[in-house]
C-alpha cells in the first residue's frame, strides 16, 4: 500500500500529541502525523508533498527544517519518497499542477491511503477530486482519507499528554458514490452502479437493488408494464432500506427521494387489468414516451409511442391489448379498416367515432406523421430508401409527442387509481 501526505510549514513548529488510531486503540507520540500514519497503517511507500517553503522553511529554535527532521525519524520505518515543488499559490495553473503531481504517484490498481492534516489552502479538495478521478481512471483502491484532528484534541490527566483523534474521512467521500449512481438512474435510467451499491447492506436494501434493478431493465428492454409494476412498489422498497443506509450514508434518504419521485410516477400494481385500470395504464405509458424522449432515448419513445396507439383502440373497445389478434385488428382499423380482402370486424363502431376523434389517430398513424412508418424508419437503422435524416426524426417526435397528449385529452383518459 502507498501513501500520500502533505507537509506543511509552522514557524514555531509542530506541536507533540499522542495521536489515536481510527479504533482509538493504538496510540503514537509524535508531533508528526506522518509517523503515525507508518505505524497504524504500515504501508510500504510513503509520498510526501512539499511546498518549497515546507522544505526549507526553519522553525524558531530548531537547527534544522521540519522536513529534515521527519526525514530522520521516518529513515528506517518506511521508503520516503517527497513529491518537490509544489506549488504554492492557488491560480488554476498552479491547481493543475499540483493534482497531476498527485496522480502522477499512483500506478493502475494501486492501493492508497491519503492524509490531508497539513493540507492547505485547497489540497483537502483536490484530494477528494484526485479520488474520484483516480478510482475511476487508474481503478485504484482508496484505503482511507485520513485527518488527525488536532483541534478536537484532549486532555488526559492520567498521562499528562493530550491526545489527538484520527479520524477517516473516507465514508463521507462515498457520498460521491452514491451521489453519481443516483444521478446517473435518474438521467438515463441505468440503475446497476445504484443496484451494486446497495448489494453490500442488509436484506431491505438488497430488495430495493433488486426493484431498481427491475425499473431499468424494463426502461432498457422496453417493458412498460414491468416498469409500472416495479415503480408501484418502489416507495415501499426505499421506506424499508432508508433507515439501514442512513446509518452510513445519512443523505441517502434525501437522494432516493429524487428517485421516488422521477419513477414513482411510473407506478401501477396491476397495469394489465384492463377491467378496472385500463386509463391508468395507457397514461403511464404516455409518460415512458415523455420519459425516453427527455432522456435522449428516441428510438424507445418512438416504439412505446407507436404501441400506444393500438393500445387506445383496444381500452376504447374492450379489448385486451396484450392480445395479438386484437392489436392487428386495432391497426387496421388506424389504416381505414380495410386491406385487401379482410375488412375489420369491429369497422361499423369505429365508423360511429366522432370524426374529431379519429382525424388525429388518422394523422399520427398513416397520415403526415406516419408514426409507424417512422417507428420502421429507425428500428431499421435507416437501411432503405430515402431514410429520415437524424434532426428530421428528433423534430417529428417531439411533433408527436405533442400529438398524443392532445389525444389524451381529446379521449379524455383519466387515471382510475388515484
Amino acid at each position: 500500500m502507498k501513501a500520500i501526505s502533505f507537509l506543511g510549514f509552522n514557524q514555531r513548529g509542530y506541536q507533540e500529541t499522542t495521536y489515536l488510531d481510527i479504533s482509538q486503540i493504538r496510540e503514537c507520540t509524535t508531533k508528526f502525523i506522518q509517523e503515525a500514519l507508518v505505524e497504524f497503517y504500515q504501508p510500504e511507500i510513503l509520498y510526501i508533498l512539499l511546498t518549497k517553503t515546507a522544505e526549507t522553511g526553519i522553525p524558531d529554535n530548531q537547527p534544522e527544517s521540519t522536513w529534515e527532521t521527519l526525514k530522520k525519524k521516518l529513515a528506517d520505518k518506511v521508503n520516503l519518497q517527497p513529491v518537490k515543488n509544489v506549488p504554492e499559490g492557488h491560480s488554476t495553473d498552479d491547481i493543475w499542477q499540483l493534482f497531476g503531481m498527485l496522480t502522477d504517484c499512483l500506478q493502475e490498481g494501486d492501493e492508497v491511503l491519503f492524509d490531508i492534516t497539513n493540507g492547505f489552502r485547497s489540497l483537502p479538495v483536490l484530494a477528494l477530486i484526485a479520488i474520484s478521478y483516480l478510482r475511476v481512471v487508474r481503478k485504484v483502491k482508496i484505503k482511507g482519507l485520513i485527518y488527525g484532528a488536532f483541534d478536537a484534541k484532549t486532555f488526559d490527566a492520567t498521562t499528562n499528554k493530550y491526545k489527538t483523534p484520527i479520524f477517516d474521512l473516507l465514508p463521507i467521500v462515498s457520498l460521491l458514490d452514491w451521489t453519481t449512481a443516483t444521478d446517473q438512474f435518474i438521467k438515463t435510467g441505468n440503475g446497476q452502479e445504484l443496484a451494486r451499491l446497495l448489494q453490500s447492506y442488509d436484506i431491505t436494501a438488497q430488495e430495493l437493488a433488486e426493484n431498481i434493478d427491475g425499473i431499468a431493465q424494463g426502461l432498457q428492454l422496453l417493458r412498460p408494464m414491468n416498469v409500472m409494476q416495479q415503480a408501484a412498489i418502489l416507495p415501499e422498497h426505499i421506506a424499508a432500506a432508508a433507515s439501514k443506509v442512513s446509518q452510513t450514508v445519512p443523505p441517502f434518504a434525501t437522494l432516493l427521494r429524487r428517485v421516488e419521485k422521477d419513477y414513482g410516477t411510473f407506478g401501477l400494481i396491476n397495469p394489465t387489468d384492463y377491467q378496472d385500470v385500463p386509463q391508468a395504464s395507457l397514461l403511464r405509458q404516455l409518460k415512458m414516451v415523455e420519459w425516453y424522449a427527455n432522456k435522449g432515448q428516441t428510438v424507445q419513445a418512438l416504439s412505446i409511442a407507436r404501441e400506444w396507439l393500438p393500445s387506445l383502440l383496444c381500452y376504447h373497445f374492450r379489448l385486451d391489448p396484450l392480445d395479438k389478434d386484437n392489436r392487428e385488428e386495432m391497426e387496421l382499423l388506424l389504416t381505414g379498416g380495410k386491406n385487401k380482402d379482410k375488412e375489420s370486424k369491429y369497422l361499423d363502431e369505429w365508423s360511429k367515432i366522432p370524426k374529431p376523434k379519429k382525424k388525429p389517430l388518422n394523422r399520427l398513424w398513416c397520415g403526415d406523421l406516419n408514426l409507424a412508418n417512422l417507428r420502421n424508419d429507425v428500428l431499421h437503422a435507416g437501411y432503405r430508401k430515402n431514410p429520415r435524416s437524424a434532426k428530421d426524426i428528433l423534430h417529428q417526435l417531439q411533433v408527436i409527442i405533442n400529438e398524443l397528449q392532445n389525444v389524451a385529452k381529446l379521449w379524455n383518459l383519466q387515471d382510475e387509481s388515484l
